[in-house]
Formats: structure tokens, C-alpha cells, sequence
């Protein structure tokens, strides 16, 4: 196993694993091993593949699409969208679903069908669906309000009108409305929902209902009325529902249209059949075509109060009573009090949400899956504070296909954290709990949205996925690839937001072993069910989000998982099993929290009333009174007669009490609880650095247990991991190198495996437990000299390497670059001890003969006596070149070098950015990550060797080095304009090959 590709040779602590020769693995170890070498098309990255206003091109249409099956894709969705064009590049391409467009769709549809790739495409032009077939009576709407206060008696004729906003505000930003007025001065679509009256409050309160006057709004005609007003001082109330005005967001040139009302059936099933006729009328049956789904965007629509034209019935049918008593509420006003219009407004929000998740998502689902196709979304948000989300994200995100989330690479974090310090764009862990409790493997990500323009690396992307998988994602989406044309030229057409990751990239031909570990990842963590020990209860307020990425929850401590859990998922959930409660996906959690509002309906109690007597354990304090306003007091009873029985009539602030076969508790934390039931933590790491923070995911199969482990550190880490896994073999997987070995170092308990481990800088593996491989033979102690360094009691800082030790057939094999006294212990009571010796180094030093891209100002042959920063270089255009270079040496070697080891690493130092290797005819390899190592044997001869390095960085230095030349000297060609790109950064960044370059021998000692 090269293990050391990525744990280094010169550093401390070094990797302990054995590699069993046997060959009788269990079919379901070799399927699993399977999807680890070669993932399947469900795990392979998918990417917005954006037409920038509607542009296409034939020719890149085809050499696009064979890029990204080259690089191991499993589909793309094309996206029609407007992108920032200050320099006015950017032609203006044909309408979203023209005849044009619609040439484009289906040659790419053939193309992708032809490959192998499996498509998308996103239902508007922009986001927010919607478009020019939208009609006037199925627009994204709001309610608005007309207030006067008049002195009765008065007849009155005429009324006035509400004000129709021209803007609406955003936490990022004001925008303009364009509403449809007619010459009459009124929108042209219009509906008087209600005029009422009642009399005048200083504190807008409205005593009882009684007070309140109803007239018909349907008599109402433009201002013109005819109705009496009683003694008194009252306070006049007209409403209306009405379009906004909102367009499309981010709409291409060509593309017009307005956002649709996505509260409404009638304006889903529009929307959704005019997208199946125009696609059918030229594709025929889309199941038979590379469409597989269907995208919605995040909903980012605004409304003041949410409304719909079909809200009153709806309203009706959920609640039992109606709502045009109470609109006064919706305008600012409470009736009777606190209590009654808090009920009403709870009634009022879970009816907008029922709506939008019936209405919208499960018929635009259903839609979809009647002509064979999927639809995927982003239906949980983001919420607030950035977007008035009126739903709840489980039940939204479970009425879909394939749920998707996002996560950002920003410059300034500031701009976008919580009160936690938490990123509010990481919209992950909900959708992952989600994707859990629903019973869903796929987890997709909006992956890398950025403004930094071509800046990143591969290493900066594992970073941030490495950071995403262990929230809950199972599957990337790239945001984003621009459909860019020969005549866009170099970096090419690119959309203003977005990690641009195209065939455009200076590094793309040395990309794929990025998608490759992308996809193994995401393979092996769609197996099996996510691990948590603690499910919360997210209760029955709406909107009702969670939150999207993950933390240390107070109560709960380190080393636990958890997810949450809504109301319809809950309600579904019968099966208790060892005092876990057992969704019907099959996932399992220990405790049950509930939130602590005091309020629950007499639904969800009777189902954990039902639990707890099977045997679960729940936490949370006793819920008092009921959600909504209808038969409140008669449903509120029920529960204090159910909840006496389950906490006592008169609990204690602090108390286990059994109830059934299980327990209600209240005041003792999760952490206590679980204590209390003997459940360790699941997984623990001890670090060598206070600092340096290890993540992980687990999750279980019938017969693996499966858990990824990132270290987040900038730092090398050593330390020592422990499992809540015992008897089972532990096996390390590095998705980076593909190599699976047995682990050798290892301690058991009767809860936990505990085993040695270094990771490098932001290093990610698989620790795998097969349940069917038991633990073998194994090594439980190792001193080096007369230091202890497994186990120790306290790992330091200057702890002594460990070696890398490997078991084949009947043997032990260690392969160390580090020299000392190795005494081991077995865990049969044998001990040894072994003897190594220091491992050979080789620095390749000579004259360089380097080969960069003609055209960029210097002369593309050049040579150089020692290794160099680009940027450091005395040339001025090549301290600024961005691209392709390769690098050739040639060295010698003696004899004794080339036989005295069994294999070899070469070492690259320090690259700016990705390479790749040739070797005496031979390719080692590509490194996209560090430390830049690579393992080989057999290759090197006796006498004279070459080497080829291949090196490329990023677009960043070109880009910055044109920003100060005239526009007849640039190189490079982009629509993005110098602020957007600026906000990435102004500082070139290391490039080339920039070493030391060395070959170090490995020797494999067998015992």
C-alpha cells in the first residue's frame, strides 16, 4: 500500500497496516471493494453545464460532452442562464425552449446518449421557475393591503388601492419588481380577496371577531364601492392578490418571462407540461433519451405574505375553517390576543407550506416520473436569513427524486457566518438527514460555488468536498462548466459565480484521478445507512429548517452523530428494536429529543406514547398545549391527558421514569443518557496537536461498518483512532492511491478497536470493518529503542515515527525509511524485535530542459540549471505564464541503488499546481494532491535514467499579469471583469515544478 505517498518520509509518525493473502473475501466485501475501484455512474460528479444566454456551439457541444465522459462524469445538466458580461462579449444567444435552442437540446441529448452520460436540465431560464408561457393569473403573488380609518356613519363609494412595490429587499441586496399595470392604473391581474372593517384600536388590536364587518369583495369594481359604515371610529381594510412583477433571475438576453406562482397547481402543471410538449415534440418518449431529470433550482423568490389564488380553499381543507376572518392578522393586526393570532398564523404558514410541497414538488415529481424521468432539487433551501423559504426542508426535500444542496468556497467567511461561526451557504447536513431518514443514498451537491475564477486547485476542491462528505454528501455537481466556444478564446465564456471546472482548465487533462476520488467517495458512502446515535425531533413549526452543516451539539459531546427528524417521517416510524428506535428505511438511533416549546399535537404524541411503551428512550420535556386554532382547548385536553400518562401528572425537573418497555426523561442531557445505556462515543481521535480537529461519517451495511476519516488540519497529525467496533479486522482504503490493505496495529476492548494512524495535511481514508473478516493475528505494542510508542498514554508532539507494516500470506513485511530498534509485541503474546536500516535518498539535480506553450511572449525552450518558481523567474512574461510545462532530466544511477531496494517513491517537492510522471518510457503516475509522492518499481536501470514531469498551474497569473497590459497584449479572452475577479485575490500564486525532486529506495523487510 503507498501509503506513503501521503503520509511522508521525513515526518514523524508512520502508518501500521498488514495486507492478508487470503483469497476467500464474502461476496459482499467484494462488492463493496468493487465499488471502490471502480465507482458506479450513480457516485460519478455531474455538473452544471451552463449555455451563457442561451449560447451553443455543435462542435463544442460534442467535444464537451467527450471531455467529461473521458473524465469519468455521470452526467451534466444543462443550465440556460444570463451571465455578467461587463466588456460586452458575450453574444445574445436563443430564447430558453425556442426552436433554436431546442436544436442545441437535442443534438446534446443524442451526443450524451451516444457516450454513455446521463442528462439534465434545468426547467427555466435563470432560476426560480417560470418563463414566458407563464400566465398572468399563475405569477409568483403576494397579498397586499389598502388601510384607511374613517368616522361612521358614512356611506362610502370609493376606496383606494394597495400600493404595488417596485423593489423588494434581500440580506444581499435590493431588487427591482416589474409589475403588469394596465392603462387603468391597475395590474392586469387582480382578485379582491377581502374588505372588512372594524373598529379603530391604537394598538391595531381587534377584541373578537364579532367586531370585524365583512363585505363582499366580489361587488368591489376597481375603487368604486357601495357599503355603510356604522357609528364609530373604524379602520377600513381592502385586500388583494396580485404578481409581483418578479422576472427570472440571472435570465439569458432572449429569455423573458416572469417567476411563477409555486404555491399553485394549476401554474405547476402549466409550467411542467409545456416543458414535456416542447421536448416530446422533438425527442419523442424522453425515457428513451439520455434525459434522466429534470432540475429546480433553489427556490429564491420573494414575497411579503405568501398568497395564491387557490390559498382560500386549501386553507379550508387543511384547517376546517376559513381563513377570511382572520386576514386582518396578515396585515399587521391581532385579534383577541397573543395566543389566537400566534394559532392563526401557524394555521396560515403550514397551509403556504403544504402548498408549496403538494402543489409544486410532488406534482412537478410526479409529472416527471409518469414520462420516465426523475426530478432533482434544491427544495431545502437555503432559508433564512438569506432566502423566505415558507416550507419545511425535510418534507420539501423528501416530495423529490434526488435531493441537492450547495456549498461555497468564499474568500470572506465573515460575510456568511452565523452565530455559531458556521457557514450559512453550507446547506449539507439537512440535506443529508434528509436524504437519512427517507431512505435516500444519492446526497447532491451545488459543489465549489465561488467567485474566485479559475484559482483553485485539485487540492483546494479536496479540501472542501473532504468537508461536505463528512456532512452527508454522497454525490458532487460541479458549479460549475460554461459552454465556452473556440471564438470565447482562453480561460474562455464563464458564468460570474462558480468553480469554473471545464475542458477550459489549464490542469484538465490531469484531472481525472480528482473526479475519480470524487466518485469514490461518494460510492462508498451511499452503501449501507448513515450511523447516528441521536435523532431530533424538529417539531411542528413552519418554516422549519435545519441547520446545514455540522457541529458539536452541547448536550451531545464529541464522537456522537445525529440527525434530525420531522414530523412526517415520525409519524411513519412504528419499530423499536433494543431500545432504538427504527425508521421505516432502517435507520436506527438511540435517543429521541424533543424540542422544548411546550406544544405538540395529539398525533405525534400518541406515536411516541407508542414508541416509548415498545421500549424507546425519549427526551424532553412535557408538552402543555397543541399547534392551530381549531377545536384548540378540545385537542389540547387530549394531550394533557396522554402526556399525564407518559411524564406523570406532576413531573420532576430531573427524572428517568420508565414507561412500557421504555423511558421518558427530562433533565439529563443525551450525553448522560447515553453514558447511562453504555454507548461510547463512535468515534474519538487523539491528536498530537490541540489544534488540529479529525472529522468523519460512518456508515453501516449488513456486514461492513464503513467510516471515512478527514484530517481538516493545515498540520500533519499524528494520532491515535478509536472505533465502536470490536472483533473485526479494521482494513485502511485510500481513495487517493486505491490501494486496501489490513491494518497490523491495533488494540481491541469490549466497545472499541483503537489503531495508530498519521494523516498528512487535509489527508482522507477508509477505515473499514468487514463483520464477516474476525480480527487476526496482530500487533498490540511497539517500542522503538526504549521509547513506548503504541500505546501511549499521551501522544506528543515529537512522538516517534511508527513503520509501515504489511502482512502477506504468513508474513510481516515492514517497509520503513526510518532506522531503529523496533520491538513488537503480538497480540498472541510473542514478541520480536526487528532491526532497520536507514533508507537511500537520491536528489536529482542537472540542467533542466524545460518546454512550455508557444505564443506567450518568451521563448518556449528553456533551461534551467535548478528548479524554480515560475513567478521568481527573471523573464517577466514566464513569471506570469499560466499552462502546460515539461519538465526532462536526465540522472544516473549506480548499481548498488537500483538493487538494493524493492521499490521506490519519487518525491516532487513542492508543484504548483498538479503532475505527472514519465520515467524511462514509463508513466508513474499523476499527483494532484500533497505531498507530491508517487510509488513505483521495476523502472529504474543502471546508468543513465530520464524523467519527464509534467506540471500545470492555474489561469490566476495570466489573468492578473493582463489586468496591466493593453488589450492588444493580452493573452487571455473572458467575459469576467476585472472587480469580479479581483474580489479572488491579487497575488499570483507558486507555479512549476519547484522541488527538491527526490527518489527514495524502500526496503521490505519480511518476517
Amino acid at each position: 500500500m503507498n501509503m506513503l505517498r501521503n503520509s511522508g518520509i521525513n515526518s514523524l509518525i508512520f502508518i501500521l497496516i498488514i495486507l492478508l493473502g487470503a483469497q476467500s473475501y464474502v461476496k459482499s466485501e467484494s462488492q463493496l471493494k468493487s465499488i471502490f475501484l471502480s465507482p458506479p455512474d450513480d457516485a460519478r460528479p455531474r455538473t452544471y453545464w451552463l449555455w451563457g444566454h442561451g449560447n451553443y456551439d455543435y462542435t463544442r457541444i460534442s467535444e464537451d460532452l467527450k471531455a467529461f465522459k473521458e473524465m469519468g462524469y455521470g452526467g451534466v445538466d444543462i443550465f440556460d442562464l444570463g451571465i455578467s458580461d461587463p466588456n460586452d462579449v458575450v453574444p445574445s444567444g436563443p430564447a430558453y425552449m425556442s426552436e433554436e435552442q431546442l436544436d442545441g437540446v437535442v443534438y446534446a441529448m443524442k451526443e450524451a446518449k451516444k457516450l454513455g452520460l446521463k442528462m439534465g436540465l434545468s426547467v427555466s431560464n435563470g432560476w426560480n421557475a417560470g418563463g414566458s408561457w407563464t400566465e398572468k393569473d399563475e405569477m409568483s403573488m403576494n397579498i397586499l393591503f389598502w388601510k384607511d380609518t374613517v368616522q361612521g356613519p358614512v356611506k362610502l363609494r370609493k376606496i383606494g388601492f394597495p400600493t404595488i412595490p417596485d423593489h423588494f429587499n434581500k440580506l444581499y441586496g435590493t431588487y427591482s419588481l416589474y409589475p403588469i399595470i394596465g392603462k387603468d392604473g391597475f395590474p392586469q391581474y387582480y382578485k379582491d380577496i377581502a374588505l372588512v372593517a372594524f373598529p379603530f384600536n391604537s394598538n391595531g388590536q381587534i377584541k373578537n371577531l364579532d367586531q370585524i364587518l365583512h363585505f363582499n369583495a366580489n361587488k368591489i369594481n376597481g375603487n368604486e364601492v357601495d357599503i355603510e359604515i356604522p357609528e364609530g371610529k373604524w379602520i377600513i381594510l381592502r385586500s388583494i392578490v396580485t404578481p409581483m412583477g418578479q422576472r427570472m433571475w440571472a435570465a439569458s438576453d432572449n429569455s423573458h418571462g416572469y417567476i411563477m406562482d409555486h404555491f399553485s397547481e394549476k401554474a405547476t402543471n402549466h409550467h411542467f407540461s409545456y416543458l414535456f410538449n416542447r421536448l416530446e415534440s422533438r425527442l419523442g418518449k424522453l425515457n428513451e433519451t439520455a434525459l434522466e431529470r429534470f432540475y429546480l433550482c433553489s427556490f429564491e423568490s420573494e414575497a411579503l405574505v405568501e398568497w395564491s389564488p387557490e390559498l382560500s380553499d386549501y386553507f379550508f381543507k387543511l384547517n376546517g375553517y376559513s381563513i377570511d376572518p382572520y386576514i386582518p392578522i396578515l396585515a399587521g393586526h391581532k385579534i383577541v390576543d397573543d395566543n389566537i393570532t400566534q394559532r392563526f398564523l401557524h394555521d396560515y404558514h403550514y397551509t403556504i407550506s403544504e402548498m408549496f410541497v403538494n402543489n409544486h414538488y410532488c406534482q412537478a415529481r410526479n409529472m416527471c416520473n409518469e414520462k420516465g424521468i426523475k426530478l432533482a432539487s434544491e427544495s431545502g433551501g437555503p432559508g433564512l436569513p438569506l432566502h423566505r423559504v415558507p416550507t419545511e426542508d425535510y418534507k420539501a426535500l423528501g416530495a423529490v427524486d434526488v435531493m441537492r444542496g450547495e456549498f461555497w468556497n468564499n474568500i470572506d467567511k465573515a460575510e456568511q457566518t452565523d452565530a455559531r461561526g458556521g457557514d450559512i451557504l453550507s446547506v449539507i447536513k439537512n440535506v443529508a438527514g434528509a436524504a437519512h431518514v427517507y431512505g435516500r443514498k444519492i446526497v447532491e451537491m451545488e459543489s465549489f460555488t465561488s467567485r474566485k475564477h479559475w484559482r483553485e486547485n485539485p487540492f483546494e476542491l479536496k479540501k472542501l468536498a473532504d468537508y461536505a462528505f463528512c456532512n452527508g454528501m454522497t454525490r458532487v455537481v460541479y458549479h460549475t462548466a460554461t459552454l465556452s466556444p473556440k471564438e470565447a478564446g482562453l480561460p474562455g465564456w464563464s458564468y460570474s459565480a462558480g468553480t469554473h471546472i471545464s475542458p477550459n482548465l489549464t490542469w484538465w487533462p490531469l484531472s481525472k484521478p480528482m473526479h475519480d476520488y470524487f466518485s469514490r467517495v461518494g460510492g462508498m458512502l451511499q452503501q449501507g445507512n448513515f450511523v447516528a446515535d441521536v435523532a431530533y425531533y424538529k417539531g411542528e413549526d413552519v418554516p422549519n429548517f435545519g441547520i446545514g452543516y455540522k457541529y458539536i451539539k452541547e448536550k451531545l459531546g464529541e464522537g456522537y452523530d445525529y440527525d434530525d427528524i420531522n414530523t412526517e417521517i415520525l409519524l411513519q416510524t412504528t419499530e423499536v428494536e433494543n431500545h432504538r428506535i427504527k425508521l421505516p428505511c432502517g435507520i436506527q438511533y438511540a435517543v429521541l429529543v424533543l424540542p422544548d416549546n411546550g406544544k405538540m399535537s395529539i398525533e405525534v404524541l400518541k406515536t411516541i406514547n407508542n414508541l416509548i411503551l415498545k421500549g424507546a428512550i425519549v427526551i424532553g420535556n412535557k408538552p402543555v398545549t397543541v399547534y392551530g386554532l381549531a377545536d384548540y382547548k378540545i385537542r389540547e385536553a387530549e394531550v394533557k391527558q396522554l402526556a399525564d400518562k407518559i411524564w406523570g401528572v406532576k413531573p420532576f425537573k430531573k427524572q428517568i421514569r420508565k414507561y412500557g418497555k421504555g423511558m421518558i426523561v427530562t433533565g439529563y442531557t443525551e450525553k448522560e443518557i447515553l453514558d447511562r445505556q453504555g454507548i461510547v462515543p463512535d468515534f474519538v481521535a487523539r491528536t498530537d496537536n490541540q489544534t488540529s480537529k479529525i472529522d468523519y461519517i460512518h456508515r453501516s451495511t449488513d456486514t461492513e461498518d464503513i467510516y471515512f476519516i478527514c484530517n481538516t488540519d493545515s498540520v500533519d497529525v499524528n494520532t491515535e483512532l478509536y472505533f465502536r467496533v470490536t472483533g473485526v479486522q479494521p482494513q485502511i482504503w485510500n481513495p487517493v492511491t486505491m490501494e486496501m490493505s489490513d491494518w497490523a496495529v491495533y488494540n481491541e476492548t469490549n466497545k472499541t478497536t483503537s489503531l495508530p494512524l498519521k494523516l498528512t495535511a487535509y489527508e482522507s481514508v477508509f477505515v473499514v470493518f468487514s463483520k464477516e473478516k474476525p480480527a487476526l493475528r496482530h500487533i498490540i505494542n511497539i517500542q522503538i529503542g526504549e521509547e513506548q510508542v503504541f500505546p501511549v498514554k499521551k501522544i506528543r508532539m515529537k512522538s516517534v515515527d511508527l513503520p509501515v507494516i504489511i502482512e502477506k500470506g504468513n508474513s510481516f513485511i515492514i517497509n520503513s525509511a526510518v532506522s531503529g530498534d523496533y520491538k513488537l509485541k503480538f497480540s498472541d503474546g510473542i514478541e520480536k524485535l526487528i532491526p532497520i536500516s536507514e533508507n537511500e535518498q537520491k536528489k536529482l539535480t542537472g540542467t533542466w530542459d524545460v518546454r512550455f506553450k508557444f505564443g506567450y511572449g518568451f521563448n518556449p525552450i528553456q533551461k534551467m540549471d535548478s528548479l524554480v518558481d515560475w513567478v521568481k523567474h527573471s523573464d517577466k512574461e514566464l513569471s506570469s505564464y499560466s499552462g502546460f510545462a515539461s519538465y526532462k532530466l536526465a540522472f544516473d544511477l549506480t548499481k548498488d541503488f537500483v538493487s538494493a531496494y524493492q521499490s521506490y517513491i519519487i518525491d516532487l517537492g513542492k508543484v504548483g499546481e498538479v503532475a505527472r510522471v514519465f520515467l524511462n518510457g514509463e508513466e508513474v503516475g499523476t499527483s494532484l494532491f500533497p505531498p507530491h509522492r508517487l510509488q513505483f518499481a521495476g523502472l529504474l536501470r543502471e546508468g543513465e535514467n530520464n524523467i519527464v514531469i509534467e506540471v500545470a498551474n492555474t489561469w490566476l497569473n495570466q489573468y492578473l499579469a493582463d489586468l496591466k497590459r493593453s488589450p492588444e497584449k493580452k493573452y487571455l479572452n473572458t467575459n469576467v471583469g476585472k472587480n469580479d475577479f479581483l474580489k479572488s485575490g491579487s497575488l499570483p500564486l507558486p507555479s512549476g515544478l519547484i522541488g527538491p525532486v527526490k527518489i527514495i529506495g524502500q526496503t521490505n523487510i519480511i518476517f
